[in-house]
Formats: structure tokens, C-alpha cells, sequence
């Protein structure tokens, strides 16, 4: 696999000496090392795609939200937000690109700046239900449950099949000690298909419904035989 890797790259590196705008064969490049795990390789030959011209012209912000994507995706949190902005200074200022970035500030736990990305992109897009989920985990805190139970629950009036808000709902009135409540969203959420079983027996959302009776009764009703 390694030797076909390095052909490959062998390959490319020729025809990007050969060719007079290289950026495309350089994107090329560094798509197929992110593909191949060599993410720091693929980092620096993205680095050098920026600064390829272009026939005069930047990467569109659209070329900048799929790497984005791609640094997101391979945990390359700071890189991700650098060209989640940089998509939007191009133009590319949409609801998915202020979305991503809200998720990716959630996971350097930047918790004010990736309230205010999905807050707006929830403007560009008010009837993405996604956004309610991930807003109600921005909010969940002290003081602020009530308010990630709203965002649920727009998120279920929005796409009623949405088993991660009705799960997420399970949690945050367990966490209010509405019990009556989360009982009744987690069986919504069961019945919606969630089938994590081994996460909610661990789940410190829901400690406070661990050993009561009705919610365990719940769980071996819709819990496969064999777990």
C-alpha cells in the first residue's frame, strides 16, 4: 500500500513540475495524503496550494469549506477554523459553513464563539433542526438547561423523526430532575430507533434515572435479546 502511495505521489509531483498552473494538481496532492493518512504532509502541501496563483484569482470559499471539512474531520481543529473563515471572507458565508465552525469551536471548547456560529447560521437557516441539537449542547450549563430544552424541541417539531433531540431531551430533563419528562422523551427517542444501549448505561446525563424502575423497564422492552 505504501509503495503504491508513493508511485502515486511520485506521479503527481512530476506533473506539477511540468504544468504551468499547478494549484489543481496541488490540491490533488494533498487530498490523496489526507486520504492516505499523512495528514501533516497534507497540510503543508495545502499550505503551498494557497499560494499558487490562479489566473489572478483566490480559492473560492467554497474550495475553502471542503478543506474545512477535511481538517475537521481529522481532528485538525485550529486548521478547520482558519479556513471555515477564510470560506466566508470568500464569499462562502452560508448557513453550513457558520454551522461547521460552530462545531468545530464546540470541540476546542469555545463554547461563546461556537454559540454565536450556530446561532447564525439558525438566522441564514432557521428550519435546520441540526442546529437546535447542537445549540442545546452549547447551552446545557449551569442556568441554561431550560433553554437546551427549547432548542430541542424545536428541533423534534421541525423533523419529528429526530431521534438524537429526543435523546438529548431524555438527558437535559434528567438533569432538571423532571423525571416524568425524560422518561417520556428517552421512550420517544427508543421508539425513534436510538439503540446506543451501552452509552446510556453510562451516560452521566442520566444518573438520576439509572436505578429507577420504570426507566429500566423501558430499556429491556426495546433492548434487543442478545445485549
Amino acid at each position: 500500500m505504501e509503495e503504491i502511495l508513493r508511485d502515486k505521489v511520485g506521479m503527481l509531483r512530476e506533473r506539477i513540475k511540468s504544468s504551468q498552473d499547478g494549484k489543481a494538481l496541488y490540491r490533488e496532492l494533498s487530498d490523496l495524503l489526507m486520504r492516505a493518512g499523512k495528514i501533516s504532509a497534507g497540510m503543508n502541501i495545502l499550505e503551498k496550494s494557497l499560494d499558487l496563483p490562479s489566473d489572478g484569482a483566490s480559492p473560492e470559499g467554497k474550495w475553502f469549506f471542503d478543506r474545512g471539512l477535511d481538517f475537521a474531520d481529522a481532528y485538525l481543529y485550529e486548521d478547520a477554523v482558519e479556513c471555515f473563515q477564510r470560506a466566508m471572507d470568500c464569499g462562502h458565508d452560508t448557513f453550513d459553513a457558520h454551522y461547521c465552525l460552530s462545531g468545530v469551536y464546540k470541540s476546542l471548547d469555545r463554547i461563546k464563539e461556537a454559540e454565536a456560529q450556530c446561532r447564525r447560521a439558525l438566522e441564514l437557516n432557521p428550519r435546520f433542526a441540526p442546529a437546535y441539537i447542537l445549540l442545546g449542547s452549547l447551552l446545557k450549563g449551569p442556568g441554561r438547561l431550560e433553554e437546551s430544552v427549547a432548542a430541542c424541541k424545536k428541533a423534534v417539531l421541525l423533523d419529528p423523526d429526530c431521534t438524537a433531540a429526543y435523546y438529548d431531551l431524555a438527558c437535559y430533563y434528567s438533569l432538571l430532575a423532571k423525571r416524568e419528562q425524560s422518561l417520556a422523551a428517552m421512550e420517544m427517542a427508543l421508539c425513534k430507533g436510538f439503540n446506543d444501549f451501552e452509552w446510556v448505561l453510562k451516560d452521566p446525563d442520566l444518573e438520576s434515572l439509572r436505578q429507577n424502575p420504570e426507566f429500566k423497564l423501558l430499556l429491556q422492552s426495546y433492548r434487543p435479546k442478545s445485549c
